[in-house]
């Protein structure tokens, strides 16, 4: 359930940019969670729902998750790849199993749009 904590920070940062913006609206948020991030994408949802009400900038803010597929770095020749389940312990490239993961266990701010006070609705 750390879901509510992390969208939690994510609204306090979205206020943030908001105000460093002159914006007095965010009307979407958009994130990048990693498929490995530990992140329940139904609970993100839920809690983001729960706090958003509490922000006055973001109270009808909508928010978009593009789910980030996880990617690997072989650490013998350095080759990057996109697993599929099948071959997710061996590098395609030499067939080695000393792995890293690079991407998919992050989850980012990706953009946000606001209304500041030189802009109209609509």
């Amino acid at each position: 359930m750390h879901e509510y904590s992390v969208v939690s920070s994510l609204i306090e940062i979205c206020e943030e940019n908001a105000f460093k913006n002159k914006a007095f609206k965010i009307e979407r948020i958009v994130v990048g969670i990693g498929e490995r991030s530990g992140m329940d994408k139904s609970l993100f949802l839920s809690a983001f729902e729960t706090f958003r009400e509490e922000s006055q900038l973001c109270k009808d803010a909508i928010l978009d998750i593009i789910e980030e597929k996880i990617e690997l770095e072989c650490k013998e020749c350095g080759y990057k790849f996109i697993p599929k389940e099948i071959e997710y312990g061996l590098c395609k490239q030499c067939g080695s199993k000393n792995l890293k993961i690079t991407k998919g266990r992050e989850m980012n701010l990706l953009s946000l749009e606001m209304i500041g006070e030189n802009q109209d609705e609509g």
